[in-house]
């Protein structure tokens, strides 16, 4: 039987519309499972059914009848909460896949698995928002030390099929090169029933799920592939007026951020079958990066030996957290310096993190 890690080039080809050769559907499935991506099949399945066996079929038509299912009642639950903070004055961000859900046409809403909503509010409607939230019954989680920039609270309900995950900023704050103002310009209101919410452009979004998978989930340092965001980033590519580079590269803050957004479009060229734009170079950094994750999902035992690679660009990253704060990396670098090489504790903790089991990582 193929093992899981090899049947990442079949399930792509699944998500182009081909039907891969002498495909081992038990491990693609796992392979889908693993990566929260099986509802994505979808598509898929409906239009390859006389080419594919019945009971992978009635599998993927299962888990996306039951995602529906699960969908409708989170779009439900934003809803709800998002009514309940426009209460207190409050127009939140709605950021992630909260952001996709609150947008999409309602055929698409069962592609996705979710496992949380994510708002975001100004630092000074914090408390607000936490009272109105208590008040429908939100009980805390787990909460982040307040005296970080980056302070996030977890909320749970009895009875929600997800927690609402709440910021007092963008998730990729760090890697804006915008202020307050500018950043006015890349949101826009969207209504959710009654209530009122503000979604990113496609370019910040994009920006959001990308600074979020490689530096708060450290894909970028331990090389692993998020399938379920590459989708989301596909679909954002194939959006109406697709993705503006120039507005893209214009919001990103540094070297280090559009390396990492280049690598995450080179992967979208490798496996997903998105075109990479005629003429435009394609920096080092991000070819080699690519390289290293198709390697390492094809041979996890090379994780280890190819650690060194996504340090290359540790010490810059580093240096950036120091001046804006250090709170981005508090729990993998908490005494930031400016110092060629990583400390013994980040070797760790990053080692550590390569080989342990992440749901919807490769």
């Amino acid at each position: 039987m193929t093992k899981p890690s090899r049947a990442l080039l079949p399930l792509c080809a699944c998500f182009q519309g081909i039907v891969p050769r002498r495909a081992d559907w038990t491990a693609l499935l796992a392979l889908a499972n693993h990566t929260l991506t099986t509802p994505s099949l979808i598509d898929f399945v409906r239009s390859q059914r006389a080419a594919i066996p019945s009971e992978v079929a009635a599998y993927v038509e299962e888990i996306h009848r039951r995602n529906t299912i699960r969908n409708d009642r989170l779009i439900a639950q934003l809803e709800e909460t998002v009514l309940a903070l426009n209460g207190a004055g409050i127009v939140p961000i709605l950021v992630k896949g909260a952001a996709l859900l609150a947008t999409c046409p309602s055929a698409d809403r069962a592609l996705r698995l979710m496992s949380d909503l994510d708002l975001v509010v100004r630092p000074g409607e914090i408390e607000a928002a936490m009272r109105r939230l208590a008040a429908i019954g939100y009980c805390v989680d787990y909460e982040s030390d307040r005296r970080y920039a980056k302070w996030y609270s977890d909320l749970k309900r009895p009875g929600d099929v997800g927690m609402i995950d709440l910021h007092g900023a963008l998730p990729a704050a760090a890697f804006l090169d915008q202020t307050a103002e500018d950043l006015c310009f890349q949101l826009r209101l969207v209504q959710l029933g009654t209530a009122k919410a503000l979604v990113p452009s496609p370019e910040l979004q994009a920006l959001v799920f990308v600074m979020h998978d490689q530096f708060q989930d450290y894909d970028y340092w331990t090389g692993s592939i998020d399938l379920r965001h590459l989708l989301d980033l596909k679909a954002l590519f194939a959006a109406p007026g697709g993705l503006r580079r120039d507005v893209l590269m214009t919001i990103s803050s540094s070297t280090l951020a559009r390396n990492a957004l280049d690598a995450q479009q080179l992967l979208l060229a490798r496996l997903l079958g998105v075109k990479w734009p005629d003429g435009r170079p394609q920096r080092f950094m991000s070819r080699l990066q690519v390289w290293r994750q198709l390697l390492q999902a094809r041979r996890p035992s090379l994780r280890s030996l190819l650690l060194p690679i996504g340090l290359i660009d540790l010490r810059s990253h580093r240096a950036r957290s120091v001046r804006r704060g250090g709170a981005s990396d508090a729990g993998a670098f908490p005494h930031a310096r400016k110092r060629w090489f990583p400390r013994f504790d980040s070797l760790v903790f990053l080692f550590a993190l390569s080989h342990r089991y992440r749901a919807g990582k490769l």
